[in-house]
């Protein structure tokens, strides 16, 4: 009986758990500079936007203009670890990726969304900043 009630504890608090979903990742060569988003992520997209650290749904809502559901396709949400790169074309999600905050933390630019012209970065000191491609 001690066994039964055991496995029913295990079930109850494995569906409460958290559901974590991770997007892909996008992994750079770091010691090439610029590191020029335009190589890195085909098709056509006109800008980028970043999300940090924590940004929901509402947070993506706000930035990309029109709904679209961070918390069930990335792990951003609960993940202090990535910032989310959106592409977006046209009021769409073209493309989106998980980056890792080191050794660049484009989580600089969380809240924003940069044109494809000037989604070229640099690291200066331990600060990224963006040039044109």
């Amino acid at each position: 009986m001690k066994h039964l009630y055991l496995a029913v504890l295990i079930l109850v608090l494995n569906g409460c758990s958290i559901s974590e979903s991770e997007a892909p990742r996008l992994e750079f060569d770091y010691a090439e500079e610029p590191i020029k988003l335009v190589e890195y992520v085909d098709g056509n997209w006109e800008k980028v936007c970043f999300l940090g650290p924590y940004s929901n749904n509402e947070a993506a809502t706000d930035l990309l203009g029109f709904e679209w559901p961070l918390e069930s396709l990335t792990s951003v949400w609960v993940n202090d670890g990535v910032t989310l790169l959106v592409f977006v074309e046209n009021e769409s999600v073209q493309s989106y990726y998980e980056v890792s905050r080191a050794p660049y933390d484009f989580n600089v630019f969380s809240n924003s969304c940069i044109d494809r012209t000037l989604s070229s970065f640099i690291k200066s000191g331990s600060k990224v900043v963006q040039t044109q491609v």
